[in-house]
């Protein structure tokens, strides 16, 4: 049991990634509390509501200004997140955002503005980076196991959005798109690992301009793409480490994942976002790969009450934030000057930065089991 009151929270938009938000707090009653939801559609805010018996609140404006509202958890639509964190800000409510933080570097950095001047935390996806695999993989780079990383290979090959997704045109328009919707997992992992970016080299293209809606009650409806769907970005962290990342919602792919290559050996992580993804290492040309033992057991996929615990504890312990608006930003604004770069056909430097969050193994009593050499 917690030694502290539970943070009561309050869910704004209630689409597909609501259940997962909506069952991982409910795992975790001793820490969060889920009092009420709310989702411009009647209909799915009350399914939901009555789905983990809370309150049904019947616009913005009344959940915003309800005292027994600590926080909000938004999943709103990616071109709504700047405007709904920004009113509950304003309104002295905490906040955790879904990604990306806001369509704008504008946008971004007046909620941060405002979550100071309120005195209030912002918190954002993607909080993935706080994984067992891949607080893993952070610790056996960090305990030498590859030496110092040099260049890294990220994927995020999404395939084709409108192939499973029943509303997937907002994915496609300015704002969104695979480098700000699945571009920024790997960069969370990449700037908590391997710290800030410094400059950026993009290339981008719209592959696929017309895509067709293949389920849902908008099946055989097409729509135009109207932002790069194919994104690849070469980057240079403040290290001197090398990245190069490719994010998509084009074409399937075996590639995934985080390849680290260093100056001793490599190490892979077979997915950015799962929680139980396999980290393996290979310090040798002639040694065989060898999977690392988990630092805790993992979860199973993702854990989404996992954000909102964390921002609890922070919030009423002053324990470490470990998911902050300052990282979100620096994620927002890589993937922009990513695009800008492309656009523009030269090198882009990354204006802003962040601290790598404090990890969470330094809690846990583990040993590393071999180190590079």
């Amino acid at each position: 049991m917690s030694d502290f009151e539970p943070l009561r929270v309050a869910i704004v938009g209630c689409g597909d990634i609501s259940q997962g938000y909506g069952n991982g707090i409910k795992a975790k009653p001793e820490k969060v509390k889920m009092v009420g939801a709310f989702d411009l559609d009647k209909e799915r805010a009350a399914a939901f509501s009555k789905a983990y018996d809370v309150f049904h609140y019947e616009d913005l404006t009344e959940l915003i200004s309800d005292p027994n509202v600590e926080a909000i958890v938004n999943l709103t639509s990616h071109l709504a997140h700047a405007e709904v964190s920004a009113r509950a800000l304003t309104a002295g409510k905490h906040v955790h955002s879904e990604k990306p933080l806001a369509a704008t570097r504008e946008d971004g950095k007046r909620l941060l503005e405002l979550a100071e001047e309120h005195g209030v935390r912002l918190s954002c996806s993607p909080f993935t980076f706080l994984g067992e695999a891949q607080e893993t993989a952070r610790k056996a780079i960090q305990d030498g196991a590859i030496g110092k990383p040099l260049m890294t290979y990220a994927e995020m090959n999404w395939s084709k959005i409108e192939t499973w997704h029943p509303n997937p045109e907002g994915f496609y328009q300015e704002g969104a798109g695979p480098m700000l919707d699945v571009g920024v997992y790997a960069l969370s992992v990449l700037t908590t690992i391997l710290g800030p970016v410094m400059s950026v080299m993009g290339d981008a293209d719209i592959l696929l301009p017309e895509r067709t809606i293949c389920s849902g009650p908008l099946a055989g409806k097409t729509f135009r793409v109207t932002t790069p769907d194919q994104v690849t970005g070469f980057l240079t962290f403040a290290s001197g480490s090398k990245a190069r990342m490719t994010a998509s919602f084009f074409g399937y792919s075996r590639q995934g994942g985080v390849e680290f290559h260093g100056e001793t050996g490599t190490l892979i992580l077979s997915a950015s976002q799962s929680f139980n993804a396999k980290v393996e290492v290979r310090t040798a040309r002639d040694d065989p790969w060898r999977e690392i033992p988990s630092i805790a057991e993992p979860s199973h996929g993702v854990d989404w009450g996992l954000p909102l615990s964390e921002l609890a504890e922070s919030i009423r312990t002053g324990a470490p934030q470990r998911c902050t608006g300052q990282q979100a930003y620096h994620v927002l604004d890589i993937c922009l000057s990513i695009l800008d770069s492309a656009e523009q056909g030269r090198a882009w430097p990354v204006q802003s930065t962040s601290p790598p969050p404090p990890p969470i193994y330094f809690l846990k009593f583990y040993q590393f089991p071999c180190r590079g050499g």
